[in-house]
């Protein structure tokens, strides 16, 4: 008898608990009016704590909410008609001035051939909406791994494969995510290989048309004079040897247009780019007639927009203005210390599947090379290390190690990092005895050093980061008596 007795109360804590899970709000009556179940999901959404509910009459509990007129309209018909009444809209007051819309569910239920109670299934419209939203953001997400379907469109990554720890780097996925189901354009700022174009495809999978195709394009790779055909489109006799062919802008429609590098656009096709984005229409060159184009716009810049001061490589005001709508930037490896062995920890498990080896991690000597090192190629500098590092490492390796980083890559990293060490220990040994001005001038060597090696000292590169002229850099250089290193 009393196993039989544990077998029942531990059904009934089971079947309590899952009704706790449900989303949907759940109470029970008896045939008296008396509230015998009561579920989180109701706790929640009016506010009550099941304690002060279960055992007293419903009328008591939701009198002063509506005067009654709950009970009236589905307890008391039940009760009479003895049949349910389904997909009931009721709406009221909460305390407080909250509004409660919610679809009804009741029926009345039978034990041994009498009417024994009442219970309700209520599902507040907010609850609902949410439930929907959250669905459309599945079903997007598993069209945009359908089998086939990201190789398809040239895609490759998703938001979910961006690896991370850091906190500004998590804040941008999270704005990505957010925003990828409008279709406001938006722009992403980064430097060279810090993962623009995984962060395009990754909006694209997650916006609202993720099926749709997915159409990259350099600006920087396409030559001026080919670049409007190409992305507006041609028709027959615009030029010799033309014929009708859309441009990427109608190849991408219901999909998503990624303009890698916008900054390197002519300031000329800047102008019709502008107008594709008011009027959402393209005309293919030689043509009179203007086509309706549907596509997301994505765009990515490898300087900040706000810093550039070559009028080569600059965007217009007005156009920057309708692209950047939403803005996200992407900070360089160098500023995300923590993911640094993360990502090569990454990449080593990618590798050792590919080259079948089972290399465990970075070994102690490397992780302080890397962890001391400013990557100015950011993630796909470190990827490419790794990679070619995994090339040389034997079947009996178990650590990436310094040895196995070809002599080239090995150099740099170990260079690099006494040049970061040496300004490091510069900076320490700066006291109060120096003067206002000789500070400054240590300071204005330091950061001149810094942008010389992050740009492997490409010194037209060095200069717009700086914001100065080249000539003025030369003139910088031969004041501070500066030199590039031997090895780089």
């Amino acid at each position: 008898m009393n196993d039989r007795l544990d077998q029942l109360e531990l059904e009934n804590a089971l079947l309590r608990a899952i009704i706790d899970e449900l989303g949907e709000g759940i109470y029970a009556i008896d045939e008296n009016e008396t509230v015998i179940l009561f579920n989180l999901a109701m706790e929640q959404a009016e506010n009550l704590d099941r304690r002060d509910v279960i055992g007293r009459k419903e009328t008591e509990v939701y009198n002063e909410l509506d005067g009654g007129a709950f009970n009236r309209t589905f307890a008391k018909k039940i009760l009479k008609t003895k049949k349910a009444i389904t997909q009931s809209y009721f709406g009221w007051d909460m305390p407080g001035g909250k509004r409660m819309d919610s679809i009804i569910n009741m029926y009345p239920f039978f034990y041994k051939g009498k009417l024994a109670g009442i219970y309700m299934i209520g599902l507040s419209l907010d609850y609902l909406n949410k439930q929907i939203d959250n669905f459309r953001k599945q079903q997007n997400k598993v069209l945009s791994y359908a089998p086939g379907h990201r190789y398809k469109h040239g895609l490759r990554y998703s938001l979910d494969d961006i690896i991370t720890q850091d906190s500004d780097m998590k804040e941008s996925i999270n704005l990505a995510r957010k925003f990828a189901t409008y279709d406001s354009p938006i722009m992403i700022i980064g430097a060279t290989g810090t993962g623009k174009e995984l962060f395009a495809q990754g909006i694209h999978c997650a916006g609202v048309n993720p099926k749709g195709p997915f159409v990259p394009v350099n600006c920087a790779a396409i030559p001026e004079s080919l670049l409007e055909s190409i992305l507006f489109g041609t028709v027959k006799g615009a030029f010799t040897g033309a014929v009708d062919m859309p441009g990427l802008f109608e190849q991408a429609e219901n999909g998503t247009i990624f303009l890698d590098e916008i900054n390197s656009m002519p300031v000329s096709l800047q102008a019709k780019l502008l107008r594709v984005i008011q009027e959402k229409k393209v005309r293919r060159v030689g043509s009179r007639e203007e086509r309706d184009t549907n596509c997301r716009i994505v765009s990515a810049s490898s300087l900040d927009p706000f810093a550039i001061r070559d009028a080569q490589n600059s965007i217009r005001s007005d156009l920057f203005f309708r692209i950047a709508v939403i803005t996200i930037k992407l900070p360089p490896l160098k500023e995300r210390p923590g993911d640094i062995l993360l990502l090569a920890n990454h990449f080593i498990e990618r590798f050792n599947t590919k080259h079948n080896t089972f290399v465990r991690g970075l070994a102690p000597d490397a992780k302080g090379n890397f962890g001391k090192y400013s990557w100015p190629g950011n993630v796909r500098e470190l990827e490419s290390i790794v990679e070619s590092a995994m090339n040389f490492v034997s079947k009996n390796d178990d650590t990436l190690q310094m040895i196995h980083i070809p002599s080239y890559y090995r150099e740099r990293l170990q260079q690099l990092r006494s040049l970061r060490s040496s300004r490091s220990s510069v900076n320490i040994s700066i006291g109060n005895n120096l003067t206002l001005r000789e500070k400054l001038k240590n300071t204005e060597r330091q950061l001149i050093l810094e942008a010389l090696d992050n740009n492997n000292w490409n010194i037209t590169r060095a200069a717009k980061n700086l914001g100065i002229r080249r000539q003025n850099l030369h003139h910088k250089i031969n004041e501070f008596d500066l030199s590039k290193p031997a090895k780089l």
